[in-house]
């Protein structure tokens, strides 16, 4: 368009000399007038005149556009060079092969770099970034954000990296980041179990000691504490001073332990952190969350949320017993409430259900025998671990239990659905029919997982309770049944306790006992509960193999599994029980294959949380009995995994953490 501009004007001219020729031409008839030669000579000379000014204004734009042209020139050969901004160009070997003044000044002290590898100039690696990529770099105190462009010509390939110093955004970033405000609620674990039968002036010197503790964990922090209730507080400070915490794993959590109610008994914090949301309401509902959490997972830690799940850090204690009594009876009230108002009770266990999941399952089906409501037990009979109780469920009660599909097709919005002996939603026997479920009720004793149930109406979760059968027990006992308890129904019940307990040995409270003679009153015997933990000679055979194969790895004992041995899971759990019974041992590790499953059976005293080490690799379970298992291993490798693990164990006994996918 710019060059056809002179054009325009010489058409223009052009036209207006052709009108005045025509006039001209149109007057020819007074050619003899001295008027008309006089006309046509000024015509002419305007002409001359107007072609001579077209070419000056040609000739003076051609040397305007020269001129230019070399001043851009310049100007593009000499700005990069004085640019403010560093700039380096490398070739395909990473050789330097240009770079401005900036550049050599702040980076190379005014050198000579040329031919130079850019790494051994700067601590950047060149394909750390790809071709219109940008990405953070710290040089000599100062914050760099590097871009990189790259140019492809026939002579060969080059590579611009450019430098924009973001030294003052990092600093007003950090600052913004550090100065954030963070809720943390404190929970004093079983405060009326602590303080029931104490006098004030002890609980005062005990909860002095404490607030001593919090003051010297804020001291310096310009921090808010303050009392929510006698056992509850919270905390509002700022992100730097929480992450300084969670980089200690919470030190308050160790300090606690060495305060002593009544000489013995040691008190424990749970703690909830929020710190990742918008706003202050906001952090002090995830510091809710997280606190639900850490209490789910037997109290003694603190839990934070982050963007990519919880972070958990403590939980070595074994916890006190649970007396709230007065909620379990609240609890069995409401289920009692849910089971009249529904038109189909369906229980379900977890996958490879045990005798503790198909006891507590019974118990739950007296319990709405009572109401009157249809209840089927929903449950893979080919892969139960407890096939000797379940025969006698055909036999006492037929008809009762049924496979998940069977319960899929037939389950309205109407029934309810009562789920035990598991809080996670990746061990469920049936996953799609607890997604299709509209009321759920959970019970269960192990430590909360992050997976968990979230879409329950009622729960009743106690994590320091012996089994799931305890639970479901404890609920009998607070209705006055017109109806004696069977006897059938009492052995299923004491046989998941006897289960998880080992014989009333490992996790046995007060309650437990409780329990158990109430089922022994109901006509419980022990010697028939017994015969359900029968088994095959070839099963002994196998187990006494794995016990004799065991290796000591430092405190803990690991066996591994042959292949095609029948029952392996059960064989396996009973072997890494009797390895406990070895000298020296605080936990044991079976590992085993179960179809394409890498497993591991996970066992301890009490002195090694072996469910936080099964967090590692995949699995959860309770503090003393754990698992794992794994798809995208082979027995080896995880083998391998688990011996890593224990290794960290045993460096920070007391500050595991983990973190998982919401």
């Amino acid at each position: 368009m710019q060059k056809n501009q002179p054009w325009r004007l010489i058409f223009a001219s052009a036209l207006l000399a052709l009108a005045g020729l025509i006039a001209v031409i149109m007057a020819h008839a007074q050619y003899q007038n001295a008027l008309f030669w006089i006309v046509l000579l000024l015509f002419l000379a305007a002409c001359g005149w107007l072609g001579y000014e077209i070419f000056l204004i040609r000739k003076n734009t051609l040397r305007y556009i020269a001129r230019m042209n070399t001043t851009l020139t310049r100007t593009m050969q000499t700005a990069p060079v004085h640019m403010p901004v560093p700039l380096v160009i490398v070739d395909h070997r990473h050789e330097i092969i240009w770079f401005n003044d900036i550049f050599a000044e702040l980076f190379a002290g005014g050198g000579d770099i040329f031919g130079m590898q850019l790494q051994a100039v700067l601590p950047f690696r060149p394909d750390a970034i790809g071709d219109g990529e940008t990405t953070e770099l710290g040089i000599f105190d100062r914050q760099y954000r590097v871009s990189r462009t790259d140019y492809k010509r026939k002579e060969g390939h080059a590579v611009l990296y450019s430098f924009e110093d973001i030294s003052n955004y990092v600093t007003l970033r950090r600052v913004y980041l550090d100065t954030r405000p963070c809720v943390l609620l404190i929970n004093i674990d079983n405060y009326e179990d602590l303080f029931s039968s104490t006098r004030q002036s002890e609980r005062a010197v005990v909860l002095a000691a404490l607030e001593s503790l919090f003051d010297k964990m804020l001291d310096g922090t310009e921090s808010i504490f303050c009392h929510l209730d006698e056992d509850r507080f919270m905390v509002l400070t700022e992100a730097r001073h929480c992450l300084e915490m969670e980089r200690a794993h919470f030190p308050l959590l160790d300090a606690v332990r060495k305060i002593k109610v009544r000489g013995r008994m040691s008190m424990t914090l749970s703690i909830g952190v929020g710190r990742s949301g918008e706003t202050l309401q906001e952090n002090e509902r995830i510091a809710q969350q997280s606190l639900d959490m850490a209490l789910g997972r037997g109290g003694d830690q603190a839990a934070v949320k982050t963007d990519s799940g919880f972070s958990f850090y403590g939980g070595v204690s074994q916890g006190i017993e649970h007396k709230n009594k007065a909620k379990n009876r609240a609890i069995a009230k409401e289920l009692l409430r849910m089971m009249s108002h529904s038109s189909h009770v369906y229980i379900m266990g977890h996958r490879a259900s045990d005798l503790d999941a198909v006891g507590a399952a019974v118990g739950v089906a007296f319990i709405a025998e009572q109401t009157g409501i249809p209840y089927n037990i929903v449950i893979r009979t080919e892969s139960t671990l407890a096939k000797l109780l379940t025969d006698r469920i055909a036999q006492e009660m037929p008809g009762c239990m049924i496979p998940p599909e069977t319960a899929r097709q037939q389950m309205h919005d109407t029934d309810l659905l009562v789920i035990v002996d598991t809080f996670s939603k990746d061990i469920v026997e049936d996953v799609d029919l607890y997604r299709q479920a509209r009321h759920v009720v959970v019970i269960d004793h192990h430590r909360q997982m992050v997976n968990y149930l979230d879409n329950t109406t009622l729960k009743l979760h106690d994590p320091h309770a012996s089994s799931a059968a305890e639970l479901v027990t404890g609920m009998i006992q607070y209705f006055d049944w017109r109806e004696e308890m069977p006897q059938f129904c009492a052995e299923a019940l004491l046989s998941g306790i006897m289960l998880d307990t080992k014989n009333f040995i490992m996790q046995t409270g007060v309650h437990t006992f409780e329990v158990a003679a109430f089922l022994r009153e109901r006509g419980a015997d022990p010697i028939a509960v017994k015969t359900l933990f029968a088994e095959s000679l070839e099963a002994c055979q196998q187990r006494s193999k794995l016990v004799s194969e065991a290796k000591m790895h430092g405190k803990y004992a690991i066996s591994v599994a042959g292949d095609n041995i029948p029952d392996v899971r059960v064989i396996a759990s009973q072997a890494a029980d009797e390895l406990l019974g070895v000298e020296g041992v605080e936990a044991s590790f079976v590992l085993f294959q179960s179809g394409k499953q890498a497993c591991i059976s996970a066992r301890s005293l009490g002195k090694v949380n072996v469910q936080v080490i099964m967090e590692q690799l995949g699995g959860g379970g309770h503090q003393i009995m754990a698992a794992a298992q794994r798809t995208d291993c082979t027995l080896a490798q995880l083998g391998e995994m688990l011996v890593e693990e224990l290794n960290k164990a045993a460096v920070v006994p007391e500050n595991t953490e983990e973190t998982e996918s919401e």
